[in-house]
């Protein structure tokens, strides 16, 4: 979605062409459209499947807002909303919608146990320290099946090969792309 030109990111224009991300570009009336680019780089960092920021789980809202948008208590409206939406549902296959929802559940029981703690006063009989312990390993196990199948995910990607060695991006369905079968005849 994004181009670097001398340093600076610049939303590429064939993202222009999706509903979603070109009615954020069109609503920032600015010349730089400063707005727009880091609106639609909060979309980027919350819904691309390999972004920086996952590795911030239930965290990850807070850190994008305050990063990006400079504002940690940064809620999205509608239209960033739909267009995370959309994001997610243009790179999504059955690999990636299963990481996704495992990514869920586990920050979900990240976010359980570590609310867990036994306090002085807190009955201890209904307290089983065995069980969490059993639970905390489980948990690890399942992260490291995590980042495999992410590695496995990340590969769908990598065999998306175009002639000469690019990379089919987000926007481009290597079916329908008839013209990159034919731009080197």
């Amino acid at each position: 979605m994004f181009t670097l030109n001398q340093g600076n990111p610049e939303v590429e224009a064939k993202a222009l062409f999706v509903p979603e991300f070109k009615r954020i570009w069109d609503r920032d009336k600015s010349k730089d459209k400063a707005r727009a680019t880091k609106e639609l780089a909060y979309v980027y960092f919350m819904a691309d499947y390999i972004s920086e920021y996952n590795i911030y789980g239930v965290e990850k809202a807070i850190m994008v807002g305050r990063e990006i948008m400079e504002d940690e208590k940064y809620e999205p409206d509608q239209k960033i909303q739909d267009a995370i939406v959309k994001y997610e549902s243009m790179q999504e296959t059955y690999s990636m919608r299963y990481l996704k929802n495992v990514r869920e559940t586990v920050d979900s029981l990240m976010e359980f146990y570590g609310e867990l703690s036994f306090k002085k006063g807190d009955d201890a009989d209904k307290y089983n320290p065995k069980a969490l312990t059993t639970a905390l390993k489980d948990v690890e196990t399942i992260v490291e099946k995590i980042e495999k199948w992410e590695k496995k995910v990340r590969g769908e990607d990598e065999d998306m090969q175009i002639r000469g060695g690019g990379q089919v991006g987000m926007f481009e369905d290597p079916q329908k792309a008839t013209w990159m079968k034919n731009r080197n005849n």
